[in-house]
């Protein structure tokens, strides 16, 4: 490439020609420019710098604060503890830092940056919603200027944190939201949706 921008009555000179090409050894961009891509610009292969970067564009930051996962809690399902044996859940009131690891941040910056550009109809919403989650959801048109996230499923801390904390899901301006977690067999009443007495357990993931 560099031969190009020699003027001819120097091209044949082997010493100007080797301080030449030993300059634009040293200073080609072409390494530094195909790095700069795979490292910063591109999202997929991107480490936790050019991560970080898309992060702060997106608007999105790799901590998050939720309650501990592996926290033990009373309640009536399987995986919480009988009376008088461990203490109520704090629905959030009491919550810990923790980093999401590149993949995970990774996955969090395409969500959002698919968050910020979607044109927020049921439908696109629909499409980031099964992007998110692997269980069935969706949303709902449920009155004038209302829309509902419903969840046939019991939410991860991570996934509480997505659906209520972090802003990420798609919401049309001057819209009420509200969220619905419905996982099909659970106890509950008249008008709920759940089940009726005898048919089901006690619901503990409700928002």
């Amino acid at each position: 490439m560099i031969e190009k921008t020699i003027m001819s009555q120097y091209a044949n000179s082997p010493r100007l020609m080797h301080i030449l090409t030993s300059l634009w050894d040293g200073i080609n961009p072409e390494k530094f420019v195909s790095q700069y891509y795979s490292l910063i610009m591109n999202i997929p292969t991107a480490n936790s710098f050019g991560l970080d970067i898309w992060g702060r564009i997106v608007g999105i930051g790799r901590t998050v604060n939720f309650p501990d996962p592996q926290g033990e809690y009373f309640g009536f399902i399987d995986g919480f503890f009988p009376f008088n044996s461990r203490p109520f859940a704090s629905a959030g009131g009491s919550s810990s830092a923790w980093e999401l690891t590149d993949d995970a941040y990774r996955e969090l910056i395409l969500v959002k940056a698919l968050s910020n550009i979607v044109y927020a109809t049921a439908p696109n919403i629909n499409a980031v919603m099964k992007a998110m989650f692997n269980g069935p959801s969706y949303c709902l048109i449920v009155g004038h200027m209302q829309i509902r996230y419903v969840f046939e499923f019991s939410l991860t801390a991570y996934q509480r944190y997505l659906v209520y904390d972090s802003g990420i899901l798609p919401r049309p301006c001057g819209v009420g939201v509200s969220v619905l977690i419905n996982p099909p067999g659970n106890f509950g009443f008249n008008g709920s949706g759940l089940q009726p007495f005898s048919q089901g357990v006690f619901y503990n993931g409700a928002a």
